[in-house]
């Protein structure tokens, strides 16, 4: 982590709490602003796991019940998305606990990356089990299975309404909280309503006269469960390999920093995800004549308007650079 040049460092931000000058500044935003500290991360964020882990674990009863007594592959490949669904939400959930933890001298950027992760250990989760039912629904397709009752398709629909129900609810706290790994769970959500769908075409298509599309319908979903667990993995990694931000967003960095007065050229902007945060580091030219003490104010002054611009970067790094060329010209005159 760079520091400032020719001025005091500035303490890196501390996760959780953060630094006074973070607590200070979100303390000042309005009260509708997203939660910044651990603890009320944590108490949005929780909700969306617990509210998937008691619904998966009804689904799963439910649908090995109802798999096994219509005869429906599909239903039972469904079951076993939703044992790993159930996997993933006690993954969410550890995520959360330990991204909690305050800062220390080891972890001076906080525990935020837990969540991260639990997103790549939910991605590998995922791939195992689309494999798994995939070979099992091949070959089921191949030999053909009994029609499946009525029973299959009243379980299909009804986990389609609830996936529904618990995918928004998860999708507007995770927005809330950023936290990617609630947003991993709201995604895998989307794809048991997906998977639903493909139930509910397998069962109408084997009770149609049709009996191995019920097979084909769970390759359907352990092709679905499959992209699911590559997007989150993609996901993550990209936050686990320091991923440069958005050029939207370093656009407005780079605005807001050029705006203050004596800051003569943003050089650079780089910046990269940490949890919930946004770690933004500045290059910017100042004056060569300046003293350390106004070129620490210009580096403060920039901090603070980029903090004010982009509310969603947490923290700011502004290393001071000079114009060299502009200096010696002087000094030949």
């Amino acid at each position: 982590m760079r520091i400032l040049r020719g001025a005091p460092a500035l303490p890196p931000p501390r996760g959780g709490d953060g630094t006074p000058e973070q607590r200070q500044r979100r303390s000042a935003g309005p009260q509708t602003a997203p939660p910044r500290t651990a603890a009320e991360r944590f108490a949005k964020a929780v909700w969306g796991p617990l509210l998937g882990l008691v619904v998966n674990l009804v689904l799963v009863a439910v649908k090995l019940v109802a798999g096994i007594a219509s005869g429906s592959s599909a239903l039972l490949a469904d079951a076993g998305h939703s044992g790993a669904d159930l996997a993933n939400n006690v993954l969410v959930l550890g995520s959360l606990v330990y991204a909690r933890r305050p800062a220390d001298e080891t972890h001076p950027y906080g525990h935020d990356r837990a969540e991260v992760l639990a997103a790549i250990a939910s991605a590998f989760l995922l791939g195992g089990a689309a494999l798994f039912f995939g070979w099992d629904s091949i070959q089921k397709l191949i030999e053909g299975t009994p029609t499946p009752t009525p029973l299959a398709l009243y379980v299909a629909l009804g986990t389609l309404v609830v996936k529904l129900v618990v995918m928004r609810v998860e999708t507007r706290i995770a927005r809330t909280v950023s936290s990617q790994a609630v947003a991993a769970d709201a995604r895998d959500n989307l794809s048991d309503v997906f998977s639903s769908l493909a139930v509910i075409l397998g069962v109408l298509g084997a009770r149609l006269g049709h009996p191995r599309l019920d097979g084909a319908a769970g390759v359907v979903i352990a092709l679905l469960i499959l992209w699911t667990g590559f997007q989150i993995g993609a996901t993550a990694t990209h936050e686990l390999l320091d991923h440069n931000l958005d050029p939207q967003l370093l656009n407005q960095v780079r605005a807001a920093a050029s705006a203050v007065p004596q800051v003569r050229r943003v050089r650079a902007a780089t910046g990269r995800a940490h949890g919930s945060d946004v770690l933004v580091e500045l290059s910017i030219e100042v004056d060569p004549t300046m003293t350390v003490a106004e070129a620490a104010g210009v580096a403060q002054r920039v901090r603070q308007a980029v903090f004010e611009a982009v509310p969603e970067v947490g923290d700011v790094v502004v290393e001071l650079n000079t114009d060299h060329l502009a200096r010696l010209w002087g000094r030949l005159q």
